[in-house]
């Protein structure tokens, strides 16, 4: 009495075409995001609105463990015949697994009895959510996988990402990869945010439904100094800014305001730059200032702020309540492996985990300080 659709989620018109009252996502992590509102859009007219989502976990905060995360979040936990305690094989993992004359067996974290992968019950970590039900499967209790053959790949293996995403069941990302809100605060100085700054300063402005500007300097022992954080509401409020802190150069995300960020571009010729992404760009940023633009490989921009912060070649106003969003936002993006379903080719690439436009704004300013003249500053030549 129901019919069955199986779409892919590459074709949007695929996924518009049908109404529909129940929706499985496979592999949600490899979903593009409009595709996932799109689907979900086809229950509007439903009063059920069932929604199951599955896949192997990719980046924390991403996907599905940000879904997970809204869940009752329940485990397998085995019951030990011998003293009766349960283990949580992912929290302990890889002490859970030991080493025996017998081989390596899964252990009871009391009393180190052998756990049957059967023997055990769902319990979640969140009892007081109701609404969503959750449930994280690994290898650890598969009766087809050896623990033997998990702990040596652990010991052995140099993709550490995809052992913890396949075989864990767990999101994970390289230190390297995600900026930490703490060594973001790390690069913390002495001074508070300034109003203004009488040596020549460089802008990014990252747009939404609000403006967060970062504007930073020269300095002659590290890459920069950040000395103004801030989220304005209106453009015409940057032209201030424009004066009190004397931008040499600023760059600006170019979408969605379109006509507004040119306007502003017009109004400070030479100075601002409207920014477009190419993903086929190589190399130097191409400055075009007879059409106000500056087009940059989005990967390599990202790259290049990010190894700022990575090696402390940065110095940030003293810690506050903006500051500390700024590094909040920072963390919000990490770098991840995609491979192209139809080519197979693999490139990196930087996914969003949650707000993030001081770290566009901070990319943009980093990329009009970068690429400054160095005849400006001799005392850096």
């Amino acid at each position: 009495g129901a019919w069955l659709y199986l779409r892919g989620m590459q074709s949007r018109v695929g996924l518009k075409s049908i109404p529909v009252d129940f929706i499985v996502f496979d592999e949600l992590d490899e979903a593009p995001q409009n595709a996932v509102d799109m689907a979900m859009e086809r229950m509007a007219h439903s009063q059920f609105r069932n929604v199951l989502q599955l896949s192997n976990p990719t980046l924390p905060d991403y996907g599905i463990d940000r879904a997970f995360q809204e869940t009752d979040q329940r485990y397998w936990l085995l019951k030990c015949q011998s003293c009766g305690e349960y283990t949580c094989l992912e929290d302990t993992f890889p002490d859970c697994l030991v080493q025996t004359r017998k081989g390596v067996i899964r252990a009871c974290m009391k009393c180190g009895a052998e756990l049957n992968p059967s023997i055990g019950e769902w319990v979640p970590k969140k009892p007081s959510i109701t609404d969503k039900r959750g449930y994280h499967y690994s290898q650890l209790f598969s009766h087809y996988v050896s623990p033997e053959s998990i702990l040596h790949q652990f010991r052995t293996t140099t993709n550490m990402a995809d052992f913890y995403n396949l075989k864990i069941g767990a999101p994970y990302v390289e230190a390297e990869n995600r900026l930490s809100v703490q060594e973001v605060l790390e690069l913390c100085g002495d001074d508070s945010i300034a109003q203004y700054d009488t040596d020549l300063c460089y802008m990014g402005v990252d747009q939404g439904k609000e403006l967060h500007v970062v504007i930073g300097k020269k300095h002659p022992n590290k890459a920069g100094r950040i000395v103004h954080l801030g989220v304005y509401k209106a453009w015409e409020e940057l032209d201030r800014l424009m004066k009190m802190f004397r931008i040499s150069r600023c760059v600006v995300d170019a979408m969605p305001e379109i006509r507004n960020a040119r306007a502003f571009a017009e109004r400070h010729k030479g100075k601002v730059f409207l920014c477009y992404y190419s993903e086929h760009q190589k190399g130097k940023y191409v400055w075009n200032e007879k059409e106000l633009m500056v087009s940059a490989n989005r990967t390599e921009s990202l790259d290049a702020s990010h190894r700022e912060i990575m090696e402390q070649l940065l110095i940030l106003p003293a810690r506050s309540e903006m500051t500390e969003a700024f590094a909040a936002q920072c963390h919000n993006v990490a770098k991840r492996l995609e491979e192209d379903q139809e080519t197979g080719s693999k490139r990196y690439v930087y996914v969003k985990l949650g707000p993030d436009h001081f770290r566009h704004a901070f990319n943009y300013e980093a990329m009009a300080r970068q690429n400054a003249p160095n005849w400006l500053f001799p005392e850096l030549q």
